[in-house]
């Protein structure tokens, strides 16, 4: 895919420390304290859930917010020094906004008319990206004549076709079904990195912002709570909000309270009425915290086969549970089990059968096991 000229040194976007008032000034901000360093090139998703502010942020940076306290910079300048006629940012939100008396092909083409471009310019870079989002076969018909998942696509092509510097996109794969939103995930990373252009997207999938961003902010409440790469939300997350929201089956999370016996410290595991050893990597963190909630992905745990000779020498180690649900999906199988008030998430591979009633025994491994306290993870 061709460029347009200084697409290639790319442009950063700072957000430093931009608020964003109601106009009903009885209502907490919309946005608070939202401070970041977008990098040039980056492909940045917004995460969280609906309502959190993710799409309040793209309307800030594109100058389309008012009640803004804050700054919005794109490579140092402000927006009206960087794109005083909106050239250089794109943008697609949820409402597509196409023109209903203009065809698709119409529609991409209105822009770049307004910008001046010559006819042959324009022809080619509307071929350019109708081939690529696939929607060559529809480019004679008006907005009316075409399924939503379809405009959509034309909304995203619309913004694509303008080469922009920055393009923000929000939730724009959200009418598509799972198995075209994944072909048009890696067609939209695709255009980007050829283009150069520094995206800022939105979702409230968990799964789609660890697939597509390079870096990911988590979201809540008009705030940001984190932000790093898929791995960082994921394994290292600052509190139980990340933790929760960012990983499917959600983490789960064991409410303890530290117990000294003769032989050891323990944890009594509040809601399955049970002892357990206390992780030797949280040692030093238990003196100073007597309550808290261990946290534990579905992967980090496993069911253990003992017979009844070895399980009374296992037992202090291991949960009896019982099979609650199972959850099929493909290689592997999300088991939920259950012991007292405590219900359980664990990954197994589908080869491994288990009834609905049965009893198993889970062992919970120390790896990758996280401490929460107060609301905030304390130990990896």
């Amino acid at each position: 895919m061709s460029g347009a000229g200084g697409f290639n040194s790319g442009v950063g976007v700072s957000l430093e420390n931009i608020a964003l008032y109601d106009r009903d000034s009885q209502k907490p901000p919309l946005l608070s304290e939202v401070s970041l360093e977008i990098k040039a090139q980056e492909f940045f998703v917004l995460v969280g859930p609906s309502g959190c502010g993710k799409s309040h942020i793209l309307r800030v940076i594109a100058g389309l917010a008012d009640g803004v306290s804050g700054t919005v910079l794109f490579n140092g300048q402000t927006l009206t020094e960087f794109s005083p006629d909106y050239r250089n940012i794109a943008m697609a939100f949820q409402t597509q906004a196409l023109y209903p008396h203009l065809t698709v092909k119409q529609n991409l083409e209105f822009n770049l008319k307004l910008s001046g471009l010559p006819r042959e310019t324009i022809a080619v870079q509307v071929a350019e990206i109708a081939n690529l989002i696939e929607i060559t076969d529809i480019l004679d018909l008006k907005p009316a004549k075409i399924s939503k998942a379809k405009r959509q696509l034309v909304a995203l092509a619309r913004a694509f076709v303008k080469h922009p510097k920055i393009l923000l996109l929000d939730e724009p794969l959200s009418e598509l079904d799972s198995r075209a939103r994944m072909h048009y995930q890696s067609v939209l990373r695709w255009c980007c990195n050829n283009l150069h252009i520094t995206t800022i997207y939105t979702t409230h999938s968990p799964t789609e912002a660890l697939t597509l961003g390079d870096r990911v902010a988590c979201m809540d409440g008009g705030k940001i709570l984190q932000v790093g790469t898929s791995a960082e939300l994921y394994n290292k997350p600052v509190n139980e909000t990340v933790a929760k929201f960012i990983g499917y089956p959600e983490i789960n999370f064991i409410d303890v309270e530290t117990q000294a016996e003769e032989n050891g410290l323990f944890l009594n595991l509040i809601k399955a009425k049970s002892l357990i050893p206390a992780p030797n990597k949280f040692l030093n963190l238990f003196t100073e915290y007597s309550k808290a909630k261990l946290g534990v992905r579905a992967e980090n745990l496993q069911i253990v086969s003992v017979d009844d000779t070895d399980f009374s020498q296992k037992e202090s180690t291991l949960l009896q549970m019982i099979v609650e649900m199972l959850e099929f999906q493909g290689a592997n199988t999300i088991l939920y089990a259950v012991k007292e008030s405590l219900s359980l998430s664990i990954i197994i591979h589908s080869t491994e059968h288990y009834e609905i009633g049965e009893t198993v025994f889970v062992e919970i491994l120390e790896n990758n096991l996280l401490l929460f306290a107060e609301g905030k993870c304390v130990g990896f």
